[in-house]
């Protein structure tokens, strides 16, 4: 009776993993191309509700010429915060049409609530992360163009 239930216990354990497994999404990958800098950024793409709720949280580093697009679906006013985020970021907020419409600059990590809501300035369908002090360092302007390639 033991090594059935034993067994059985074993079959639940496997089953539930596969099962939160398939639950979680991977974040997608991509490029972001400015042509202006000759500057092509590696990029994890969040799509779902639950990869842009997770985003960059808990990250130590992120690596050079890399970055995080988080694809809202349509151009509206788009908020963040930097709750659980370690690192100093610079956010790019960039339209349907590919076009900066507003930029954060070195936004840095919160250590204690409440944590402050930051907005773009103009509805964004994208939101673009990057290490802090690249879009200053880059010379990544707004109404600067760009290409996404999911």
């Amino acid at each position: 009776m033991k090594q059935i239930l034993l067994v059985f216990f074993m079959m639940v354990i496997v089953s539930g993993s596969v099962f939160a497994e398939e639950k979680y999404e991977k974040f997608g990958q991509g490029r972001v191309i400015f042509s202006q800098q000759q500057l092509t950024i590696d990029v994890e793409v969040a799509v779902t509700g639950m990869q842009r709720a997770i985003g960059l949280m808990f990250r130590e580093n992120l690596g050079k010429n890399k970055g995080m697009l988080f694809d809202f679906g349509k151009d509206a006013i788009q908020r963040v915060w930097m709750k659980n985020t370690l690192i100093p970021l610079d956010i790019l907020f960039i339209s349907e049409k590919g076009k900066i419409v507003s930029i954060l600059k070195n936004l840095q990590p919160c250590t204690k609530a409440p944590c402050v809501i930051f907005e773009s300035e103009e509805p964004a369908r994208y939101m673009l992360e990057l290490n802090s002090g690249m879009s200053d360092g880059e010379k990544i302007i707004i109404n600067q163009k760009m290409l996404l390639l999911l």
